[in-house]
């Protein structure tokens, strides 16, 4: 650990202590207190994490001590240095352990007893707000545990956090103002020296490669993707994260079976190195779910043997793990079908495999549901669990018509089908801007500011919105949602709330163009109100007017441009491909680019 540490002060008289003896660094952290730092951030991290973990004498045992394992505890390892996890909870496998026990890594070399006050202040604020903030409504043991451990024992890591803290209270107090200067000021120089570190103390664990280092690359990985997320490069992010998950693929020697399209990873003994593809996984979903699976490798986690199914959710994280996982299956699905379609004269698939593999995402969405409803007491009356159970349903119908278009990928009139549920989903998204509203005044920000201090690195209603702004071609159905999406000003992960908006309200632009010129629509609607019967009774947008294969090329800077690619059928065989930008500076879409491309 940084820092040789102590015991938790005593609240015994003087001379009632008993004689010191040397202090012990070691030890599995069930065990052993946390004695970790001597600043004022001692007594409040040690307060916090103390108060839940036993102070005996550890064995020291790999990779989990046998005095926890001989009396029926969970092991809770050795933090980065391997060990613990619920695996090792059970006596019968302590042959298992022996066979696969982690050796012990040196601590970090740099001593957070030699933190100045500024880094002090500035992990304060990573403790106390954007730890709390930035993991949304599903919050991973990542966020609340590892990561707080591993930056109280790695340099990399402590750095990294420093930089994603400093980046994070940059924004809330300073804005993102348009007068920026080009020249960093001292907040901006503080970030960058941090970044800098970082990046330097990781150069030796990309030399040594072995599993300690791993882990910490992976960790700090995570860490990078998520403050440039936040800085608002949305390129440089997405490139850690591919790194991240090619590391995290080679670490686990898993074959992909010659298929580029999926990255498979398998659970872990170690509960560390779950958190870790946990974290990973996350981030992986909110970027498939912006670009619809075109581009990107599906992430699978692979399963030694059939699961019985999950009766209740104990958790909103639990909920939503599974449904992430039917999500990433739904986008293996629709790639295995575009695949299929790009290589027609040759059998890759029998469509029935294909049909099979939907019915079968299909009833385990079923089977979500009925685990959702029978844990909805217990879900519910948690702290902030009213608005992330509602969101867990909006994902649920979402996947829902996902899964039933999946097969028919160039078929935009099958959307038509699932008016009933883009409806239901718009209904669930305003009551929760009811809620909101309830609670605070929301109001609109100007078009290139953002709230940062709603701001959070995983998913919340920005991918459902957009989703009905793009899918539904219902006109008020869609426009409510380009409008709550317009009165939302902060950043989910790789989501950012202005660009959403105004992508969806291109293309409805773009689709629409003069089709209701003669029709009354009613635009201006309360936000608050769910659509009426005679909203949905205006005629639908033929096959012509429809824009296929929408894909947004992300700024890597806060004056870069917004690209949008799409396609639009000429007619049986033909198809015309066009390009639109978006000037952030000038906050306008400049001239249209064509080019003619045939289908193949």
């Amino acid at each position: 650990m940084r820092g040789g540490g102590g015991d938790v002060q005593s609240n015994h008289p003087r001379d009632n202590r008993r004689i010191s003896r040397p202090k012990v660094k070691s030890g599995c952290r069930t065990c052993k207190s946390v004695a970790v730092v001597a600043f004022s951030l001692r007594k409040k991290v040690e307060a916090d994490w103390a108060s839940r973990i036993r102070k005996v004498k550890c064995d020291e045992g790999r990779p989990a001590c046998h005095r926890c394992v001989s009396t029926g505890r969970v092991c809770d390892g050795y933090g980065v240095w391997g060990g613990g996890g619920n695996f090792y909870g059970h006596r019968q496998r302590l042959t298992v352990l022996k066979e696969t026990s982690v050796a012990p890594w040196p601590p970090g070399s740099v001593s957070i007893l030699a933190a100045s006050a500024e880094e002090t202040q500035c992990f304060e604020w990573f403790k106390c707000r954007a730890a709390k903030k930035l993991p949304g409504m599903f919050v991973l043991n990542f966020w609340d545990t590892l990561l707080f451990q591993a930056s109280l024992n790695e340099p990399a890591v402590f750095y990294a956090v420093l930089t994603l803290s400093s980046i994070h209270k940059g924004e809330i107090l300073n804005g993102n103002s348009q007068g920026r200067s080009d020249i960093p000021d001292e907040q901006e120089q503080f970030m960058l020296q941090n970044y800098i570190k970082a990046i330097s103390h990781l150069q030796p664990h990309f030399s040594n490669k072995d599993k300690s280092s791993v882990r910490v690359g992976l960790i700090t990985c995570v860490v990078f993707v998520c403050l440039e997320l936040l800085r608002g490069r949305f390129r440089t992010a997405q490139t850690h994260l591919q790194s991240g998950l090619k590391v995290l693929g080679e670490t686990q020697n898993l074959s992909n079976v010659n298929d580029d399209s999926i990255f498979l990873l398998r659970p872990s003994r170690e509960s560390i190195d779950n958190w870790i593809v946990e974290a990973f996984s996350r981030l992986h979903i909110q970027v498939v779910l912006f670009e619809q699976g075109h581009r990107l490798p599906c992430l699978i986690l692979q399963v030694p043997g059939p699961e019985p199914p999950i009766l209740i959710f104990h958790s909103l994280n639990e909920a939503w793990k599974q449904m992430e996982r039917l999500l990433n299956e739904i986008f293996h699905l629709a790639k295995q079908v575009r695949g299929q379609r790009a290589s027609e004269y040759l059998s890759l698939r029998d469509p029935s495999t294909l049909l099979r593999h939907q019915q079968h995402i299909q009833a385990e969405l079923a089977q979500w549901l009925n685990t959702y409803e029978a844990s909805k007491e217990g879900l519910q009356g948690r702290e902030s669990g009213g608005m992330a159970f509602q969101l867990l349903c909006t994902y649920y119908t979402m996947a829902n018509i996902m899964a039933e278009v999946c097969l028919w990928l160039d078929n935009e009139l099958i959307f038509d089908s699932c008016t009933k549920q883009f409806v239901s989903m718009i209904g669930q998204m305003t009551n929760l801007w009811n809620v909101r509203l309830s609670g605070s005044q929301v109001r609109a920000l100007p078009a290139r500011y953002m709230n940062m201090s709603r701001s959070v690195v995983d998913v919340g209603w920005l991918p459902p919105l957009y989703y009905v702004a793009l899918k539904c071609r219902v006109h008020q159905v869609r426009l409510q949602a380009i409008r709550l999406l317009e009165c939302t000003s902060h950043r989910e992960g790789i989501w950012d709330s202005k660009i959403a908006a105004c992508v969806a309200r291109k293309v409805m632009e773009i689709e629409e163009r003069d089709f209701y010129r003669d029709v009354d629509t009613a635009d201006d609607f309360p936000l608050s109100s769910s659509p009426e019967l005679w909203d949905l009774s205006l005629p639908a947008l033929p096959e012509s007017y429809r824009i296929h294969e929408v894909k947004v090329v992300l700024p890597d800077g806060p004056m870069d441009s917004v690209f949008l690619f799409y396609r639009q059928r000429q007619n049986s065989w033909n198809w015309k491909a066009l390009v639109k930008e978006f000037n952030v500076l000038r906050q306008c879409w400049m001239d249209e680019r064509t080019g003619e491309k045939a289908e193949m």
